[in-house]
C-alpha cells in the first residue's frame, strides 16, 4: 500500500477536493470506490492494472483522505471529476466504478467522453430506504471475504456516520434513468453471484437499458466483487479495458 499512502496528491477547486494516486504507465485508467470506500479498496487490482494502464486512484469527497468534508451530491462529484480530468489532460480515459463510484460513474459518463466504463455492482437502481439496506449489512459481510471488514470499518469510521447517511440519502434519491441513453461508450457490467446489497437483476436492468453493454457474474463474489474475488475479476476487466469493442462483440 506504499503506492497509496505515500504518494497522494490533491486537487482543489474551490471549496472542494480530491485526493488522487497514480501508479503504472500507458493510458489512464480511473478507480472510483464506493460507499464508506478509498483507493485501499483496489489494492488487490492496482498491481495488475497498472501493467496495462497507468492507474488513477481516487478517494471521493467525504471518504478516505478527502473526508474532511461533505460527499457532494452525485452529479456534482461527477461535474468535480470532470475538472479534474480535464485539469489532467486524461483523454478518452478508462474508468471503473464500484457501487456508489459506478453510479457517479453512469454520471460522468453522459457528459465526459470516455475510452470505456466498468460498472461493478453499480447503485444507480437502488431505492430501498437506508434501514433496509442496513438490516442486510451484516448478510452482505458474510458473503465476502472476512479479511476485509478491517478495512471496511476503518474506511466507515473515517467517513463517520454523518457522511455515511448523506450519500446513502443521495443514492437513494438519484434517479440516473434519463442518463443512460447518453451513455455510448462500450460498457461492462460485472457483478458478484452473492451480492445481496446490489442484486443480479439490477445488473440485468441495467445492461438492458445501456447501448452496449455486457453483464458479466462472478461466481463465489459478494458486493465487494474487486476484493473477493480479485483474480477473476482482474482477469475480467483487463482484457476489456484493452479492447473493449472486441470484448463486446465476443460477450
Amino acid at each position: 500500500m506504499a503506492w497509496y499512502t505515500s504518494s497522494m496528491r490533491v486537487f482543489r477547486q474551490g471549496v472542494s477536493s480530491l485526493a488522487y494516486a497514480r501508479r503504472g504507465a500507458g493510458p489512464p485508467l480511473v478507480l472510483l470506490h464506493g460507499l464508506s470506500g478509498s483507493a485501499a479498496w483496489w489494492r488487490r487490482n492496482v498491481p495488475a492494472l497498472a501493467q496495462h494502464f497507468c492507474v488513477y486512484t481516487v478517494d471521493l469527497m467525504g471518504f478516505g483522505k478527502s473526508r474532511r468534508q461533505h460527499p457532494l451530491p452525485l452529479r456534482e462529484a461527477a461535474r468535480l471529476l470532470e475538472a479534474w480530468l480535464r485539469a489532467l489532460e486524461l483523454r478518452q480515459p478508462r474508468l471503473i466504478g464500484h457501487s456508489m463510484g459506478a453510479h457517479i460513474g453512469l454520471h460522468l459518463a453522459a457528459r465526459y467522453p470516455l475510452g470505456a466504463l466498468v460498472l461493478v455492482a453499480a447503485s444507480a437502481l437502488v431505492k430501498d430506504p437506508w434501514w433496509r439496506l442496513s438490516l442486510r449489512l451484516p448478510q452482505a459481510a458474510w458473503h465476502g471475504a472476512w479479511e476485509f471488514l478491517p478495512t471496511l470499518a476503518w474506511d466507515a469510521l473515517r467517513a463517520g456516520p454523518r457522511n455515511l447517511y448523506r450519500a446513502t440519502q443521495e443514492i437513494i434519491r438519484d434517479d440516473p434513468a434519463e442518463l443512460l441513453g447518453h451513455v455510448h461508450c462500450p460498457t461492462l457490467l460485472v457483478w458478484g453471484e452473492r451480492d445481496v446489497l446490489v442484486t443480479r437483476p439490477m445488473g440485468e436492468r441495467l445492461r438492458e437499458s445501456l447501448a452496449n453493454s455486457h453483464l458479466v457474474v462472478i461466481p463465489g463474489a459478494g458486493h465487494n466483487v474487486m476484493y473477493d474475488r480479485a483474480t477473476a475479476f482482474n482477469a475480467t476487466v483487463i482484457p476489456f479495458l484493452l479492447n473493449p469493442t472486441e470484448v463486446l462483440k465476443t460477450g
